[in-house]
């Protein structure tokens, strides 16, 4: 009986010196340090204690090299199939807030991705509210950007949180190269949608064919490609300069020996609803369905925005764009205060960022696209299509 009274004050004695936040064992000490504190956000609907619903899925991020790090803004939450938009119930401070406690915290790690593929990692220094913006006032981080050997450098990055990121066999992320029958085919394709809209065809189709950007389909040995032909005006932010001017994005996908057909369409019309162009800038399976899916950036004359766009069946359409607010003037840098040159079309809607290297806009677009004498077979679907006429 006495030997067991011994056992019992033993253990007693080591639970209450666990509870304290030193402990002492055998003549060494030991500190028991408490992780950082992590967001108060509830479990029920993640909302906070300030009444701001907080993501519950994985939260795509957009990374921005810049000098020997990079920035890093969040997009959207994912939602199954599509995307849920990161803003206030009540105000942007009080959500930047707590927003930058329970996903930017300092140290948080994230998986960087590029053309599908990880590519390296982002270890997170500081985060904060933005003092200006160009769409949406979410918070901008900034980290140390570590690339994989032998990942190809590129001018903008995905993310995910490491604990969310899915795992990937190719782990390269090399550009898909755009073949000549798509060089051909784009062309003839956009010639065919422009002259079923009535609008005028551009003098130099080469000039006009501001991007082309290949992208792998799911179950099809030909990758597919999107495209985006602009007439009197640039792929950036900023007025068109053309007494015609629209635009025009597609998505074409392969129909095997038979060449290219459209799957999404997008038309504007400068003249009657504004500027409005789109630019891809980078693909990942998100949501992990087995088929990747588009992020691309909308810009008019005085903003820039995220959009996405996925599979459905065997068509594709848009399935997230951002929402505005004003734009503001004049950009730090978050967490240092040091002033950078506004996203010029190569960095993220509402992130700070230096402006984007050559090569994002149509003086360093893709080589030229050449016509072929020969006219292939096109095939195929009714176009998914978005048109401001």
């Amino acid at each position: 009986m006495r030997k067991r009274l011994l056992h019992l004050a033993a253990a007693l004695s080591l639970t209450v010196s666990l509870g304290c936040d030193n402990i002492q064992w055998g003549g060494a000490d030991f500190a028991v340090i408490p992780p950082p504190p992590r967001g108060a956000s509830t479990s029920v609907g993640g909302v906070s204690v300030e009444g701001e619903r907080m993501p519950q899925g994985p939260v795509l991020f957009y990374v921005a090299p810049a000098g020997t790090g990079a920035t890093i803004v969040p997009i959207a939450e994912v939602n199954g199939d599509g995307m849920k938009p990161l803003k206030p119930t009540k105000n942007w401070e009080t959500y930047d807030t707590r927003f930058i406690a329970d996903f930017m915290r300092r140290g948080a790690e994230f998986a960087v991705f590029h053309n599908g593929a990880r590519v390296g990692s982002l270890v997170l220094q500081s985060a904060s509210a933005p003092q200006s913006y160009t769409c949406v006032p979410l918070p901008i981080g900034v980290g140390a950007l570590e690339l994989t050997s032998g990942a190809p450098p590129a001018i903008e990055y995905l993310a995910l949180a490491e604990s969310q990121a899915p795992g990937l066999r190719n782990r390269l992320g090399t550009d898909i190269p755009a073949t000549g029958i798509m060089q051909r085919i784009a062309p003839i394709l956009a010639e065919r949608m422009l002259r079923a809209r009535h609008a005028q065809l551009p003098n130099n189709w080469q000039r006009a064919m501001a991007q082309l950007k290949p992208f792998p389909l799911a179950g099809a040995v030909d990758p597919a490609f999107s495209a985006t032909l602009l007439v009197g005006d640039t792929l950036g932010v900023g007025p068109s300069y053309g007494g015609v001017a629209y635009s025009l994005f597609f998505i074409a996908t392969p129909l095997g020996n038979l060449g290219y057909d459209t799957a999404y369409v997008e038309f504007h019309d400068y003249a009657t609803g504004g500027k409005t162009t789109t630019r891809m800038l980078d693909y990942l399976d998100w949501n992990r369905d087995e088929q990747v899916e588009l992020l691309a950036q909308g810009l008019n004359d005085k903003q820039e925005w995220f959009e996405m766009f996925g599979k459905h069946g065997r068509a594709w359409k848009r399935i997230f764009k951002q929402e505005c607010e004003a734009p503001s003037q004049g950009a730090p840098v978050a967490g240092t205060g040091e002033t950078m040159p506004t996203s010029t079309g190569g960095t993220a809607p509402g992130a700070v960022a230096p402006a984007a290297p050559p090569g994002t806009t149509p003086a360093g677009a893709p080589a030229p696209l050449r016509t072929g004498p020969r006219r292939p077979r096109l095939l195929g679907q009714p176009e998914a299509t978005t048109t401001t006429q």
